[in-house]
């Protein structure tokens, strides 16, 4: 039997691209194989938490030379979706099976052009993407089906709604050990800070991809951990910081005010692949040329790439926990500031879809 592959990477992919499409595919009959790809953003957990979902079969993640080899022998590949990580898994694998290749990206990224379709959230991604050959199809972001999962699901009694005169914060200290390990003692001064200047509640969010363990030593640094799904967790939030990623998408679609953070101290827990990794070893030389790369002012967080503006905040430098509570203090203390940027982020509400309009895609050309 000929079955669709999915081919994804990194924590993100994993649970807000490849989660609601498995889920829909399944709606339609189809039971989908997962493919874990080597990732230098992995978090150790992504099969573990691939086992929950809705799949025929989790492989891998393996190293790079295994993966080849492993796709080398594969023999039941109706179609091949990839949703994240380098292409020329997908590229390889459609080769040695003849089967087509579908990716859903929101980038430019080499071997596109192997495709037999690129799909893409929005039409500035699909503009940036586009050039000889490659003409991706905007179908909506996946990020907001995989919320409308969360949200179909959420346990309405699992967090009691109780009358406060506090401000409310959100953390979201990231999906990799080593970022979370160096967050904890930096959002612990943020909260420290931040209560010295007004009165806040605290949650923080840890990822599906976090040991169980950890909740209580977030418990003992007084930060209130939650590994309830993002709507839940986020009810009544007034402000949200967060780094640079795929949890920007959901905070924007919950329009939940946010503060993207970037302070130099967790440039060195960035990874890197191939021959940068190399590279960024050596003394110095990865805080170094990241400061460079900081300092060109591009955006980092999705929202304000999407707009071609500043949406969200972002605090990019030498910015120290105290400093970065003062921030957040100001935003807090502005109501018409939290209340604006709420109604603008209300205008993307309309980008669910996009894992039925690929399923649709996807039933069409499967054999």
């Amino acid at each position: 039997m000929k079955r669709v592959y999915i081919l994804t990477n990194g924590p993100g992919e994993l649970w807000d691209w490849a989660r609601p499409l498995a889920h829909e595919l399944n709606q339609r009959g189809i039971r989908p194989v997962l493919w874990l790809l080597p990732c230098q953003y992995a978090s150790g957990m992504e099969r573990a938490c691939a086992k929950s979902l809705p799949f025929y079969d989790v492989i891998g993640p393996y190293g790079w030379a295994k993966t080849f080899y492993e796709l080398r022998k594969t023999k039941d590949v109706g179609l091949i979706v990839q949703l994240g990580g380098d292409l020329m898994f997908g590229r390889f694998l459609s080769k040695a099976t003849n089967a087509e290749l579908f990716c859903y990206t929101y980038g430019k990224k080499k071997g596109l052009s192997s495709c037999s379709c690129v799909f893409t959230a929005y039409e500035v991604m699909a503009r940036n993407i586009e050039s000889d050959g490659v003409y991706p199809i905007v179908i909506g972001d996946l990020v907001a089906d995989s919320l409308k999962l969360d949200m179909e699901k959420k346990r309405e009694a699992s967090l009691p709604v109780e009358d406060s005169s506090s401000f409310k914060v959100a953390f979201f200290p990231g999906s990799r050990p080593a970022i979370r390990r160096r967050a904890l003692p930096f959002l612990c001064e943020v909260y420290e800070h931040l209560s010295s200047i007004l009165d806040a509640d605290v949650v923080t969010l840890l990822s599906p991809f976090s040991f169980d363990e950890e909740v209580k030593i977030w418990e003992d640094a007084g930060l209130n951990p939650s590994k309830e799904s993002t709507p839940v967790a986020l009810k009544g939030v007034d402000l949200a910081l967060t780094q640079p990623g795929t949890n920007t998408l959901e905070l924007l679609y919950l329009k939940v005010p946010t503060l993207v953070a970037v302070p130099y101290v967790f440039l060195e827990d960035i990874p890197f692949s191939g021959l940068k990794r190399f590279i960024f070893r050596l003394p110095l030389v990865k805080t170094r040329l990241l400061k460079v790369f900081s300092e060109n002012k591009r955006m980092l967080s999705w929202p304000n790439i999407i707009m071609g503006k500043e949406l969200i905040p972002e605090l990019v430098g030498d910015y120290t926990p105290r400093q970065i509570a003062e921030k957040m203090a100001n935003y807090l203390c502005d109501s018409s500031w939290l209340k604006n940027i709420s109604d603008l982020m209300s205008k993307f509400s309309s980008v669910q879809g996009a894992s039925r309009r690929l399923t649709e895609e996807i039933i069409e050309c499967l054999p």
